[in-house]
């Protein structure tokens, strides 16, 4: 059975890439919570998807110019946003292995010294969009296992050929697997053959228990999805 990995958390049920989903997740069994991670104007790497503050405040702020506690003061649906130490120190504690999505260049140094400073880096997977951010952590870190995500909303033709064929991109970076959004063209056709290169493959985000079954069959090796107890009960049904 796929990896059941939990998207922001267990997003569905409570506020995305905050402790109450990252511990639900664990509650509902998820093998991992995938969590995305900025950096703050202060240094810090806050656990935070939007590039500003926009959808919790009505303000376009970008988060890259708001200090921790700044973003900390925001409501995230009754919850707070975490800094990366938190959610590390929570992963320690549980065992929970992590998927870190780096959403920028410019911060995987200050991850990789956090991730040596709890020790997990083995319990890591660390994804992200940008070649150059996947490179930067390869050159501080080159132990820590890397994902490149792919599915970008554009018609870039680079970007497209890189989606319909993603092995030199792979190979590039190093990395350990392939992360392709769910209705990627070809993604059927590609699964099979990424995973015979030896490529772990984690589709995302996969809510539908048809689509579920049917990357279970092709053989991905993680399913992202904002449920992660409906997401176990379809596949091992």
């Amino acid at each position: 059975m796929p990896l059941i990995i939990a998207h922001r958390g267990a997003s569905a049920y409570a506020p995305e890439n905050t402790m109450a989903a990252f511990e639900l997740a664990r509650r509902q069994a998820a093998d991992m919570i995938e969590l995305d991670v900025r950096l703050t104007a202060d240094g810090r790497l806050v656990v935070f998807h939007d590039e500003t503050t926009e959808r919790w405040d009505g303000q376009n702020r970008p988060v890259a110019r708001c200090t921790l506690a700044e973003l900390q003061a925001l409501d995230i649906g009754g919850e707070r946003a975490p800094a990366l130490e938190d959610v590390l120190d929570f992963a320690r504690v549980s065992g929970m292995r992590l998927n870190i999505e780096l959403k920028t260049t410019g911060m995987a140094a200050r991850c990789a010294e956090l991730l040596s400073a709890f020790n997990l880096v083995e319990q890591v997977i660390v994804s992200s969009f940008s070649e150059d951010a996947l490179r930067e952590l390869r050159a501080v870190v080159p132990a820590a296992p890397r994902g490149y995500l792919m599915g970008t909303r554009t018609m870039h033709p680079t970007v497209r050929i890189r989606e319909l064929w993603p092995f030199f991109a792979l190979r590039a970076v190093e990395a350990v697997a392939w992360h392709p959004y769910y209705d990627l063209p070809n993604l059927n056709w590609l699964i099979p053959l990424v995973r015979r290169a030896g490529y772990q493959v984690n589709v995302w985000t996969v809510d539908e228990p048809g689509r579920m079954r049917g990357l279970a069959a092709l053989g991905a090796t993680g399913i992202i999805t904002n449920r992660p107890d409906f997401a176990r009960q379809v596949l091992k049904g």
